[in-house]
């Protein structure tokens, strides 16, 4: 109960951000003040309702979950604005007041400062470095981009916006996992060109919405650059910040990610990124689990509870032992074994960047929230040894089929 306090102080830092009698953070309520609420029609802020956070998650084999569920809008397609032939401007994507949006095309001298030269650490300093009023809505949606921000940079350490210059460019090639309602705001993922200077960034976002979405693609529609291997979006920041670009490509030719693809292969990621992943609540993770330690390819996750992630790593080690029979007998050894098996630390932090307020979940009054909780899966070298994964002792699958569990009641990944 120690985050409670850090959950509402940073909710109470915004003027829209009321705490309901029970601890909760009625959202709806403030989108439907900035008249932002809805489905199709709502520019980045298009959802479609319901208590479901996670719809297209076919191979979730919770079902038995006895909570009440609401249901979202019928037909709704996560990134349906793809489905036609342009992409989203600042002011028909997020439909607020020009003074409360976080704008990516700038007038001559309203850029925001290099970022090398500010401290962006949490909402605060974001907010004064865009020059953007707390009234401003706008870190309901873009927890989303600075999360990935926070794994990348403070997590994961691959990047950082001091690390480039213009005579040293970085290239960064990022996996995004499990995507869904992001697929209605890809342009707000140009913020990281802005984070980032003298970057260049290459996106990939994989999942069951994106094959979906990808498979319904027209001719002439944004989505249909995804089948011809092109970027659906690209941004280029001002040449002030850096002349960072973004580059986001959808993989639409399979619903999971899987580094046997062909053309993933000779095309190692420099980072792969899940938010409110649910580690243990989907199988399809389990395959990037394994495929991550064996590789040593930086992976990090958020979830939405702190309870979640910490049963979420104890089961990792219990995953790797559970799978070693099967990895001995296709003829792993050497060096792959070795990183699937040595130690690691797989470190949970309470997240800046997360959405504002906590998840109305009715009786849960521990902290909940979309991103709440960064957690490194594989780091570098450096990590502290602190969960082992023994390769000589099997672990009972009636163990691991509990933890599983366990995690799935703290995570409630399903509920919104």
């Amino acid at each position: 109960m120690e985050k409670v306090p850090q959950v509402q102080a940073l909710l109470k830092q915004f003027p829209w951000g009321r705490i309901e009698t029970d601890g909760t953070f009625a959202e709806p309520l403030v989108r439907a003040y900035y008249n932002v609420l809805g489905a199709e029609g709502f520019g980045y802020w298009s959802i479609p309702g319901g208590s479901n956070a996670h719809l297209q998650q076919p191979s979730n084999t919770s079902g038995s979950s006895r909570v009440l569920r609401v249901e979202g809008a019928k037909g709704f397609e996560h990134g349906y604005m793809l489905l036609s032939n342009q992409v989203l401007a600042d002011e028909t994507g997020w439909k607020l007041e020009k003074r409360l949006i976080p704008r990516l095309v700038f007038e001559l001298g309203t850029e925001p400062e290099l970022a090398s030269k500010a401290d962006i650490v949490d909402w605060d300093s974001w907010y004064k470095w865009r020059n953007l009023p707390k009234e401003s809505p706008a870190a309901l949606l873009l927890h989303y981009p600075l999360t990935v921000y926070q794994l990348l940079v403070n997590v994961l350490h691959v990047t950082g916006p001091t690390r480039n210059s213009s005579e040293s460019r970085q290239a960064l090639n990022v996996h995004y996992i499990g995507a869904e309602v992001e697929l209605n705001m890809l342009p707000l993922f140009s913020e990281l060109a802005l984070l980032l200077p003298y970057t260049d960034i290459k996106m990939t976002f994989f999942g069951v919405a994106v094959h979906s979405l990808v498979n319904k693609a027209k001719k002439n529609s944004v989505a249909m650059k995804a089948k011809q291997n092109e970027p659906v979006y690209a941004y280029t920041s001002p040449a002030s910040c850096g002349a960072s670009t973004l580059s986001v490509f959808l993989h639409g030719d399979h619903e999971n990610w899987d580094p046997r693809l062909p053309f993933l292969l000779g095309s190692k990621p420099d980072a792969i990124v899940g938010l409110n992943a649910g580690l243990t609540s989907y199988p399809a993770w389990q395959f990037v689990i394994l495929c991550c330690h064996t590789d040593n390819t930086p992976f990090a996750v958020t979830e939405y509870a702190e309870q979640s992630a910490e049963l979420q790593r104890d089961a990792l080690p219990q995953i790797i032992a559970h799978a070693l029979p099967r990895l001995h007998s296709a003829g792993m050894n050497g060096s792959e074994l070795h990183n699937l098996t040595r130690p690691r630390e797989y470190p949970i932090a309470f997240n800046p960047f997360q959405r504002p307020g906590q998840r109305n979940l009715g009786s849960v009054r521990l902290p909940n929230i979309p991103n709440g909780f960064t957690m490194g899966v594989v780091g570098n070298d450096e990590q502290e040894i602190i969960h082992p994964a023994s390769t000589g002792v099997s672990v009972p699958a009636s163990d691991l089929s509990e933890l599983l569990q366990k995690t799935e009641q703290f995570s409630l990944n399903r509920l919104d």
